[in-house]
């Protein structure tokens, strides 16, 4: 092996993100540092600097909490997000982070009990804490309630009914993705996409004392660490073990009853940054036989992609069409888009079905960085 070989830089994408990530650790720091001024002042604006409009719809026992970001205007996709929440059952509470056009709340009351507009403070974490609160503040009882931001697609199968499977997980505190945490002292981690949120954690002290210490920022690093890893840990320390409806043992036992022809479509439509798995992906495929030895190395080799990398990334066929994932992340880091790559030639060449067209358009539209449709986080 020749010395260039040997010491192969990392790729310049991937030392971008080491240096703003480090960049934005230093800012977390000095941010943790003034904390306790930041947080009398803000509390004291939270509920006081918002707008809030009334819906058409009357509350229910279960209600969606729809976190938005879209300084552009509303999306189609963002209605019919909507129409899906209230056709399982559940009214729908909008906030904004931003001000939303005139003509897209008047849209938007038909389908909700209530629309509210803050600022753009605190990504998803910062949304959550004032819908939690405005709800508290109005002393509104609920048998349930999910927090859902609008960083995903769905449904992109129509009759998926992932609230319904929420409704039936075992513990009071999860989502619709969980991950074993690496150190499991702190519990499974719930991702913040979806949370949901059972009569009992609404009535715990334990779960408000949370939210009356965070601190919504603009900062991703601590609102990662603070919010999305901050909330599993704290219920975790408060005696409840987290569920969610999809995860990575329940995919990987979706797959090991797959066929052959599913798992080869697993590999076709598999999206990989690291040069290796690609390789290895590559070999599998011009070696495919439908016999048990090609199906144990294809095993062997998702299940070591994934214990590595989000199985919602790097194998979007085999989430939706084996486990029966209803929804696709917008992100726009290197592997999310090129998983919404592979889910795209999936569905034009008819192995994976094609969802609402606005839903279609979106996603399309979002493989081009250059010419995005929507603000992603």
């Amino acid at each position: 092996m020749e010395r260039s070989e040997a010491m192969r830089l990392p790729p310049a994408w991937k030392v971008k993100r080491e240096f703003i990530a480090a960049y934005d650790q230093i800012k977390s720091l000095i941010l943790i540092f003034t904390a306790p001024i930041r947080r009398s002042y803000y509390d004291k604006r939270e509920l006081t600097a918002i707008k809030s409009y009334d819906g058409h719809r009357a509350l229910q026992g279960k209600l969606v909490l729809y976190l938005i970001f879209q300084p552009r205007g509303l999306t189609e996709s963002t209605f019919l997000a909507i129409r899906y929440f209230i056709a399982q059952g559940h009214e729908v509470l909008v906030v904004s982070n931003g001000l939303i056009q005139h003509e897209d709340i008047e849209k938007l009351k038909p389908l909700c009990w209530r629309v509210i507009e803050r600022e753009n403070i605190g990504y998803d974490f910062g949304g959550y804490r004032c819908g939690l609160h405005y709800l508290k503040n109005n002393k509104i009882d609920l048998e349930m309630l999910s927090l859902i931001n609008d960083s995903i697609w769905l449904p992109l199968i129509p009759d998926a009914n992932i609230l319904t499977q929420t409704e039936e997980m075992n513990s009071d505190f999860g989502g619709a993705v969980i991950f074993k945490n690496k150190k499991q002292k702190y519990g499974n981690l719930v991702l913040s996409y979806w949370v949901t949120l059972r009569k009992s954690i609404l009535e715990a002290e334990y779960f408000w004392a949370y939210w009356r210490k965070y601190l919504p920022t603009g900062n991703k690093t601590l609102t990662v660490k603070l919010g999305e890893r901050g909330l599993s840990r704290h219920m975790h320390l408060a005696g409840q073990h987290a569920d969610g409806v999809f995860s990575t043992d329940k995919f990987m036992i979706a797959v090991r009853s797959a066929s052959i022809q599913q798992l080869a479509l697993s590999l076709k439509y598999g999206s990989f940054t690291d040069l290796s798995f690609q390789e290895e992906c590559s070999k599998l495929l011009a070696a495919v036989e439908f016999d048990d030895r090609w199906r144990i190395s294809c095993l062997d080799f998702i299940e070591r992609v994934v214990h590595r990398r989000n199985f919602l990334h790097s194998f979007c066929y085999a989430s939706i069409a084996i486990l029966g994932v209803p929804f696709l992340k917008k992100n726009n880091l290197r592997l999310q888009v090129l998983m919404r790559m592979k889910y795209l030639e999936a569905v034009y060449a008819g192995d994976l079905l094609s969802p609402d067209a606005c839903l279609l358009k979106e996603i399309e539209e979002s493989t081009d960085i250059s010419n995005q449709s929507a603000a992603f986080r």
